[in-house]
């Protein structure tokens, strides 16, 4: 097959790939945002503060015991199809790796449990991390075959699992959180990070038996690497691990640092953990939302550019390079623009059960993080992309200064402006990380897509002023919503394509590219 035409296939297999996860990850989200809907209304602010306290603190302990692993072996396995050569002795390796690290981490969470609550600032959070703590057990199964599976650039296990992952989070969470509300908060939240573990187990069996069931037939191969191969895979991990690290590191210091910052300015540890909740439960999850789509690109991005580079195929690495840009602005515009106009009408209908204040409160601090989307997305398909043409190390560096700066101000923000202070810092660490990675990139290929950002731009102004009038005229939240996404939409939709933010070639790429490539002619008529 000559290089052109493979770049063609494996392009079209990089947007199938992230088409397949972007689903998943979409249903998934959905799925974990209805979660979080009853378990505020169940838990409270204050309840999911302390709820959050716990969950960064385990994120970082899982992301630790990862080590970098899977990515590391999604980019081994890749590049051994690509050679025509084996790569189960590398999930071996990696699993045994994997299990004996998230062990020990486990058993960490639960010795330092009592100093990690007293030292976010509310010791009553301590069991909360014995509760969780088995869960990063499951984690490390979970890791290890989901880089397996994304290095052969099959993503229906990762995307089945991160679904089957949430729906029984949903059930035995909120479950087990309604059953133990009357005996008080505490309890209720414990019952909700149960659900995490029970939905940990249920993933990891599920992976696990799909592994066994899709290479039953294939050729015994030799399981474990040698000293050599061993010190190939942990070479790439350790740069990918300290990389992995930086973004929960950044949530951990959150919670180490909020609540206490608050109780610095006068709040009282009950109000500044139900203010710490409203800011990590609502008011993330909801910003977090697209971040999650365009997430999915970034994963199938790492593989599929580490395949180009072995095959030294530079149109290749470029082409894959400008779609997968230009996709994170056509999501993340649209999605900032639409969170500023609308987030108090979505946060209304959401959650019900917070007060007028707290709604009042939640939609300030969504207008100041949803500038996080974009800058947030466009970081992660920047460090994908620094993975996958192997310049970690330029990732690491950036998000360190980033999570420097987002300490500062933090520190800063938060005892003299509130809460606010934490979005402000948020912002900010997405602003300086995006500035970082996208300079390095830039450094080292040829890509350019500003103009087709300015475009995406433009679209998301225009759609937003017609939001505001849509807003001004519907009377309800929920008519709010139905009529100003629709009517958004549409018009933001007809704008990119009347723009001709994807050109004709790329079009093709795109899941129902063919479509999309027949309706693109009639609105760009003149071409």
């Amino acid at each position: 097959m000559k290089r052109g035409a493979k770049s063609v296939l494996r392009s079209g297999r990089l947007m199938g790939g992230a088409a397949v996860l972007a689903l998943g990850g979409i249903i998934a989200k959905l799925v974990g945002a209805f979660y979080r809907v009853p378990l505020t209304n169940i838990l409270g602010a204050e309840g999911m503060g302390m709820y959050q306290l716990v969950f960064p603190v385990y994120a970082l302990f899982m992301t630790m015991s990862t080590a970098g692993i899977p990515t590391a072996l999604s980019r081994i396995v890749a590049e051994q199809k690509a050679r025509g050569e084996g790569a189960k002795k590398y999930l071996f390796s990696a699993l045994m790796t994997l299990l004996t690290v998230s062990v020990l981490a486990g058993v960490l969470v639960v010795a330092l449990s009592s100093v990690l609550a007293r030292w976010q600032g509310n010791e009553a959070t301590a069991i909360g991390y014995t509760v969780i703590a088995p869960s990063v057990f499951f984690v490390g199964i979970i890791a290890g075959l989901r880089g397996w599976f994304q290095g052969e650039m099959y993503m229906v296990p990762t995307a089945v699992s991160n679904v089957v992952e949430q729906i029984v989070k949903l059930g035995v969470g909120v479950g087990l959180a309604v059953a133990l509300a009357p005996r008080g908060t505490l309890a209720s939240v414990c019952g909700a990070l149960a659900g995490v573990t029970v939905s940990e187990a249920v993933a990891a069996l599920y992976l696990v038996v799909t592994y066994a069931v899709r290479t039953r037939k294939n050729p015994k191969e030799k399981l474990i690497p040698n000293r050599q191969e061993a010190g190939a895979m942990f070479r790439v991990a350790f740069p990918i691990a300290l990389l992995g690290i930086m973004l929960p590191l950044g949530s951990f210091f959150d919670s180490l640092i909020i609540v206490n910052a608050l109780k610095w300015g006068g709040a009282s540890t009950s109000a500044a953990t139900a203010l710490y909740g409203l800011y990590s439960g609502p008011v993330n999850s909801l910003i977090n939302m697209p971040v999650v789509i365009i997430m999915s690109l970034a994963i199938a991005v790492v593989p599929s550019v580490s395949l180009s580079r072995v095959e030294h195929d530079a149109a290749a690495i470029v082409l894959k390079s400008r779609m997968s840009l230009k996709i994170v602005y056509l999501i993340g515009v649209p999605a900032t623009l639409f969170f500023m106009v609308f987030g108090t009408n979505i946060l209304s209908v959401l959650y019900p059960a917070l007060s007028p204040q707290e709604i009042s409160i939640s939609s300030g601090l969504v207008r100041i993080a949803s500038f996080g989307v974009v800058l947030t997305s466009a970081t992660q398909i920047y460090v994908s992309l620094l993975q996958g043409l192997d310049r970690t190390f330029s990732a690491i560096k950036s998000l360190f200064a980033a999570i420097v700066v987002k300490i500062a101000v933090s520190l800063v923000a938060v005892r003299f402006i509130g809460i606010a202070g934490a979005a402000v810092a948020s912002v900010a660490m997405s602003a300086v990380s995006l500035a970082g990675c996208g300079a390095a990139f830039c450094r080292l290929t040829s890509v350019h897509v500003e103009k087709n950002i300015a475009q995406t731009l433009i679209s998301g102004v225009i759609m937003a002023l017609i939001g505001v009038v849509v807003r001004e005229y519907v009377p309800t939240d929920i008519g709010v919503l139905v009529a100003g996404g629709a009517v958004c939409g549409i018009v933001y939709f007809l704008l990119v394509t009347l723009f001709g933010v994807f050109d004709e070639e790329e079009c093709a790429f795109m899941p129902f590219g063919r479509y999309f490539a027949r309706l693109r002619k009639k609105i760009r008529f003149w071409e």
